[in-house]
Order: structure tokens, then sequence, then C-alpha cells
């Protein structure tokens, strides 16, 4: 039986950075929990932008966000940082690729930090509906969960490559859509905040079904029995996958949740 359903976000449920998530996944959601269904939202998403996404239903879900590092339920919530020394070492590398046209984004829980020069990126982030705070000084923030990467046009291989060769050791660095290369702390990622609502609730990794497009999904995929990969998803997490679903734009998840509804109510 299944007691907790976790899903990724963008270009699983809705298109990246839209808000525009089919009504249809609120009634169906609702009806899940009535048969004490845990329902969690897991995205590289600030939690209040996917508080946005989930508006009628934003009280009564879980989140997973900033890439797994911000828990938050209705009566549990914590938090993982960076080890200290790791995020200025890891800023003064991201800013030296500026002149590339590279940016980053430092987070904490509920808010994002943009370099006040980079008013193009700040424009695009607030698309995601995410506070943010533009500081001349990125490098001195402390308390940081999480950063991303950006470029426009995608993270070069090569430099993808590159990065996790130097930071793997320290940090947890994986894609998170096209355009973003995304760090959390060693073993922050959204599998072990999973793990951790797992261990919190009494929830199995038989009892977990769990949704993703990315390759920061695998870590989330490997925590559940029931592991689907939309049509749309990178090779790497299909391959992760028990099982890869129709698209993104098909709201295939959006039917395999009637598909499990339906089971528990049979």
């Amino acid at each position: 039986m299944i007691r907790l359903i976790v899903t990724d976000v963008d270009d699983t449920l809705v298109p990246e950075s839209s808000m525009d998530l089919n009504p249809e996944y609120f009634e169906v959601i609702r009806k899940l929990q009535e048969k004490g269904v845990m329902f969690v939202a897991a995205s590289g998403r600030q939690k209040t932008s996917i508080k946005k996404v989930f508006a009628p239903i934003r009280d009564e879900i879980a989140y997973l966000a900033d890439n797994g590092t911000d828990i938050c339920t209705k009566d549990f919530s914590q938090t993982m940082k960076f080890a200290d020394g790791d995020y200025p070492k890891l800023a003064k590398e991201l800013e030296s690729l500026s002149d590339r046209g590279f940016t980053y984004m430092p987070s904490k829980p509920d808010w994002n930090y943009i370099d006040e020069k980079e008013q193009e990126f700040y424009e695009l982030t607030l698309s995601y509906g995410c506070q943010i705070k533009t500081v001349p000084d990125l490098k001195v923030l402390d308390g940081i969960t999480k950063v991303s990467l950006y470029h426009p046009d995608g993270i070069p291989k090569d430099l993808e490559n590159r990065l996790k060769a130097e930071w793997s050791d320290h940090m947890d660095v994986c894609i998170a859509g096209r355009v973003y290369l995304d760090f959390t702390g060693k073993n922050c990622n959204k599998g072990r905040a999973l793990s951790i609502l797992q261990e919190h609730y009494g929830i199995t990794y038989d009892e977990t079904a769990a949704f993703g497009n990315a390759d920061n999904d695998i870590f989330l995929l490997e925590r559940a029995k029931y592991s689907y990969a939309v049509g749309n998803a990178s090779e790497n997490l299909k391959r992760a996958a028990s099982e890869t679903i129709g698209r993104m734009d098909e709201d295939a998840v959006l039917a395999k949740l009637k598909e499990i509804l339906a089971e528990l109510e049979s």
C-alpha cells in the first residue's frame, strides 16, 4: 500500500518556471490524502514558489524545497546547510565564470540572493514566484543551503564534468533542468530529505511512490519502490526509474495518481 507520494515540479508537473498546474491535481491529491497518503512536492524551487503552484492546498501538503535542503511539513521541519567554509570557496570560483555569461544564485530557506548587477537574471527568477534579495557581494553570505549556477544557453557538459570532479568530494553537484547546475552540502539532496521524512513518519521504501524528470531527481527515485520518470525526462533519470510514463505536457503524473487512487479505493 502506498502511504507517501513525492513529485518534482518543473517539467514533471508544469513547464519550467510556470505556476499553471492543472487544477484537477488538487482534487486528486485531496482524495489521496483522505486515503491516508502523504503528498510531498520536491523541487529545486524555493518553498514560497512551490506553495504558489499548489495554492489551493498549500497548507495541506509537505515540501522538500531547494533540492531537499528545506524540509517542511505541518509538524516537522529541518534545514541542511553547506559545511563551514565550503560556500565561500565555491562562490569565489563561480564568480570567476561571470565573464563567460554565467551567474549564480545562493539560497536559504525562503530567500534567494542575486547580485545586484544581474538585472536580467533577477527578472527571470521573479517568474518562479520566489522571494529575492539583491546584494552587492554574494561571497559574504552565510547559512547557505543551495547554490544554482545558471547560463541561459544551458550548462556545457565539459564545465559540468569539471565542477563535479572538483567539488563532489565536498558537495552534491547535479544538473537541475537544462539551464542550472545545483550545489548542496554533501549528501544533502532530495533523496536524503525523503529518507528523513520516511523515518520521521514511519513510512517505508515499499510504501513510497516518486516522480521526476531530471538528474537531481535520481536520489529521490532511489528511495521509492514505485519510481516514475516522465517521458520528457533525462536518460539518466529514466534508467533510475522503475517505469517511464507519459510526458509532462500530457499530465502523465496526474493519470498515474488517478491509477493509484483507484487501486486504493478498490
